[in-house]
């Protein structure tokens, strides 16, 4: 006589234990949990830094209201004294490499406040508004490019509150250079029989030296910059490194530049 076979468990009949699937329920509670936290924390997170930001542009707004006296110097005067700082600025210690302390911190943020003071708070140059954006592009160039020189040549005021700028900026491409103002040409790839280098390792290490116009609008109450519009020669400067436009033109086209 046969003997009847015992019922199958749970667990046989679908391989899953009763522990295993509350194990596998409080699991995915603890990811939707941390998921939710995670998105308040954002959400926190971007608040205060819009808050840090209209206090900053608060505070911008009423240095500009409370400013005694209209800065009486030469509207070519502050062009050149601006151009001075910007050069002091890209060879500040804050900037170099290995640069550490905080003596050399204070120097550097020593001259954003000067030259912050420059601007008024909602100064418009190309698609950037507003000092704190404008500031936060000049750093930007400074770890871009390897020891930015920056020189003007010539300021002359062409209408009341308007001058008219020529300078030259000189810039060594780094790694950096090619990573956030050249990316396309970290990407390129050799075509055919080409044996030459490729234009990313070309520059590599080259200095390019850069012809610079600028137009310069000041705000008529206080004195201070209100807009700036300049233009950059890329194409004449990179037709020195790399001698033909065949290739500048390559270079250029997807560099995060406008000439």
């Amino acid at each position: 006589m046969r003997k009847r076979r015992n019922a199958r468990s749970p667990t046989a009949r679908n391989g899953i234990s009763p522990d295993a699937k509350a194990s596998a329920r409080r699991l995915e509670r603890c990811r939707i949990n941390q998921k939710r936290y995670r998105i308040r924390q954002r959400a926190i997170q971007e608040c205060v830094n819009e808050t840090i930001k209209e206090i900053r542009g608060l505070e911008l707004r009423h240095r500009d209201l409370n400013i005694d006296e209209k800065d009486h110097r030469s509207p070519c005067r502050v062009v050149a004294d601006t151009f001075a700082l910007l050069e002091a600025f890209f060879r500040s210690p804050g900037f170099k490499p290995k640069s550490k302390g905080e003596a050399k911190d204070a120097e550097t943020r020593e001259i954003l406040e000067r030259l912050q003071n420059s601007f008024v708070s909602d100064v418009e140059c190309g698609d950037i508004r507003g000092v704190e954006a404008l500031m936060g592009q000049l750093k930007n160039y400074a770890q871009y490019f390897d020891a930015p020189t920056l020189r003007l040549e010539k300021a002359e005021e062409i209408s009341p509150g308007v001058v008219a700028a020529t300078a030259s900026i000189e810039v060594l491409v780094s790694i950096s250079t090619l990573c956030f103002i050249f990316p396309q040409l970290l990407q390129a790839s050799r075509v055919g029989n080409d044996t030459q280098p490729l234009l990313g390792k070309r520059l590599l290490d080259k200095t390019l030296v850069c012809d610079c116009s600028v137009h310069i609008t000041f705000d008529a109450r206080s004195g201070r910059v209100a807009r700036v519009e300049a233009s950059i020669d890329w194409i004449n400067a990179l037709l020195r490194a790399l001698g033909n436009l065949e290739d500048v033109a390559i270079a250029l086209h997807g560099a995060l530049v406008t000439c």
